[in-house]
């Protein structure tokens, strides 16, 4: 019979359902692979490495480690728009028992007039949304009856019900592409939160670079500075001497002991200023945590780079587009803003749904004789009732359901259509601003870009230039200081004139000092600006 094929095809829907069932999908995060760095106390000093300082950042600022967070917050809103297609497994069991009274006897009622009734259900139910748009059900149910109304046939009765439900739009939330919008809205967020994360690890690298250089800035003005204290000290020295001999008038001193003076004055706040830019190093590699650090002295162990950095200005701003992780963000919004004007063009049309269900039922039971209810007490022993053939036990009932000769189905279509629409009108309307948007954040993102690649090209010629002309200012202040003093040895010059070019010297030796931090500064914020700090600093960000 062609009804016996119904219970395999309900099978067969049944094996579709669960084989569409699709796994989770693991969370991704952003992490550096640095590995571990041990730093080394001698004589209550470290001497750091650049690298080693970028490294340290890496594991340990707070900055890096709170925007790594990010990624991860927005990993969890991709799971969360993959939920909406999760299966739904419910289960219900229920007993009812009901003992009432009965005002006539077409009621069912037994000679006292009472009906005593119980029943047991059992609810499963499987229910799966798919991105093609279907919703699908599976539903089992087990139900067991028993009552004393003496015209049932079985006593107790057990039925079961296998039913597939399915719902498939034909318009509105029709297609995978649609199905998956949000999914990929997400997922392109996702990969957004992984560039910020990028740019935020490239500025604070840059950052902490700046508190390297300008630890080590700080370091050489104040070696300049007792160089210079030292100069004047040496002076005075002498001038005693000649005073003791008389070779000097004694107000001469006066002069010498101003200076010393005010170069100690120097010194203590070039050392204050060495302390402050210990601690913004310290802080940035929060090594406050250990308070083995707080105390320590911290040394770098580089120099500045000292030889002249000719980048191409073309290839420059072309690493820059390639490279940047907000100009990667600003493609990905175009991305996400073109997916959403789809699915709100896709919401703006009417929901019609193709709607269907395939179903088989069993029943069994203890066959019970109802003559006498039917023909009254002396009739029913006469002319007895032919057995129920449904007779059996509970488990008799997935038997029937087997055999497929007890089935239905249905098939039908369903329209919802809003009149006005607004709402649908006014979210297709709002994605396509946002859409334009996205494009003019993507051309003003280029116009950054290229000035930011510009202006580190500048910078880093300016400081280039600045090198060279402070190298020949201290080179030409160490001239004039040795014929200064020889000048003095043979007394065509003054203290003051003395004095005066040590201090210009000083002074000339902390711009030199100060031009070559800068220019390494000026290396890696080109490197920033093109994008590719990390890569050049030989650092690497991987997913887990």
């Amino acid at each position: 019979m062609k009804t016996k094929k119904m219970p395999y095809l309900l099978i067969y829907f049944f094996a579709v359902f669960m084989l569409c069932l699709g796994p989770g999908w693991a969370r991704q995060t952003v992490a550096d692979n640095s590995t571990n760095e041990h730093l080394t106390i001698a004589d209550n000093q470290i001497a750091l490495p650049l690298k080693s300082v970028l490294v340290l950042a890496l594991k340990n600022n707070l900055d890096i480690t709170f925007a790594r967070l990010q990624p991860e917050i927005a990993g969890t809103d991709v799971s969360r728009e993959k939920s909406a297609y999760d299966t739904l497994f419910t289960a219900q069991y229920s007993k009812y028992r009901e003992n009432k009274q009965v005002g006539n006897a077409l009621s069912g009622g037994s000679a006292s007039a009472t009906i005593y009734q119980e029943q047991f259900d059992l609810d499963v139910i499987l229910q799966k949304k798919f991105t093609l748009g279907t919703m699908a059900e599976l539903k089992l149910n087990h139900e067991e009856y028993q009552s004393d109304l003496p015209f049932l046939g079985l006593k107790p009765q057990y039925s079961g019900d296998l039913a597939l439900s399915l719902t498939q739009p034909l318009l509105r939330d029709f297609g995978i592409d649609i199905g998956r919008s949000q999914i990929k809205i997400a997922t392109l967020n996702h990969k957004i939160s992984e560039n910020e994360f990028r740019q935020n690890v490239m500025d604070t690298l840059f950052q902490v670079e700046s508190f390297y250089w300008n630890l080590f800035f700080t370091i050489e003005d104040l070696k300049s500075k007792q160089q210079s204290l030292k100069r004047a000290e040496d002076l005075l020295r002498e001038f005693k001497i000649r005073i003791e001999a008389g070779a000097l008038a004694p107000i001469e001193i006066y002069q010498a002991e101003a200076e010393v003076a005010l170069r100690i004055q120097d010194v203590i706040v070039a050392k204050a200023a060495v302390k402050a830019a210990e601690d913004n190093l310290k802080a940035a590699l929060n090594l406050y945590e250990d308070e083995r650090y707080w105390n320590v002295i911290i040394v770098p162990s580089d120099l500045p780079v000292a030889q002249a950095v000719t980048p191409d200005l073309t290839d420059s701003i072309k690493t820059a587009l390639e490279n940047r992780p907000d100009y990667t963000q600003a493609k990905l919004q175009i991305q996400a803003a073109d997916i959403q004007v789809k699915y709100t063009k896709n919401q703006r049309l009417p929901r019609v749904d193709l709607i269907g269900s395939l179903g088989t039922h069993g029943l069994a039971g203890r066959s019970q004789d109802t003559s006498t209810a039917f023909l009254g007490p002396t009739l029913g022993r006469l002319f007895r009732s032919p057995p129920n053939p449904w007779s059996g036990h509970w488990d008799d009932v997935y038997d029937g359901m087997a055999d497929g000769d007890y089935y239905n189905y249905m098939l039908g279509i369903k329209i919802e259509f809003p009149l006005e629409n607004r709402l649908a009108r006014s979210q297709h309307a709002r994605a396509k601003i946002q859409a334009a948007q996205a494009v003019t954040s993507l051309k003003n993102a280029e116009n950054h870009i290229i000035n930011d690649v510009r202006d580190a090209i500048r910078r880093l010629e300016t400081s280039w230039k600045v090198i060279e002309a402070a190298n020949a200012t201290v080179r030409l202040s160490q001239e004039k200081l040795k014929a200064e003093e020889k000048k003095y040895d043979v007394g065509m010059s003054t203290a003051h004139d003395l004095l005066e070019f040590q201090e210009e010297l000083a002074s000339a030796e902390s711009t030199l000092a100060f031009a070559q931090t800068e220019y390494s500064k000026s290396i890696a914020n080109l490197m920033r600006a093109k994008g590719v700090l990390i890569a050049d600093k030989g650092l690497t960000l991987q997913s887990k």
